[in-house]
């Protein structure tokens, strides 16, 4: 092979890698609006009266533990929103029936348990208090 050959195999891979990472970065964190809006059903989990930030984490997560402060904060901070941080380490079942494929997920849930958007990765603020807003502002317009 000439230089000018492998020079060209380096850059495409460079480039591709490039496009890979980009692409990862813009879909981790943000929150996509979900058509499956199952109830969600857990022994021994109370969800919140207007709405429910639910966490599924496991022990050896690094970005699971930042989720958990922002997810805690917003849920003391707002009136009846619950938050429940889940570990899938001890309930697969868990990951598997909600199809949880990495750590942190979250998924907020209305009033009645039903998944309204869900979040892969760690969490910005901004995004979560955009979709807790928006499910909040739901509830009040179905209860009208």
């Amino acid at each position: 092979m000439d230089a000018a050959l492998v020079t060209l195999a380096l850059g495409s891979l460079v480039f591709a890698a490039t496009l890979l990472g980009l692409w990862h970065r813009a879909t981790q964190g943000r929150a996509r609006t979900v058509s499956d809006t199952r109830i969600v059903s857990i022994d021994g989990v109370a969800l919140g009266g207007r709405a429910t930030l639910l966490q599924f984490s496991t022990e050896v997560c690094a970005p699971c533990k930042s989720t958990a402060r922002v997810l805690d904060d917003l849920a003391a901070r707002t009136e009846d929103v619950a938050h429940v941080d889940l570990d899938v380490t001890h309930r697969p079942e868990l990951a598997s029936r909600y199809r949880v494929l990495q750590t942190p997920t979250t998924l907020i849930l209305d009033a009645d348990g039903a998944v309204r958007a869900r979040i892969g990765g760690a969490v910005r603020r901004d995004v979560v208090v955009a979709e807790l807003d928006r499910v909040l502002a739901l509830e009040r317009v179905l209860a009208a």
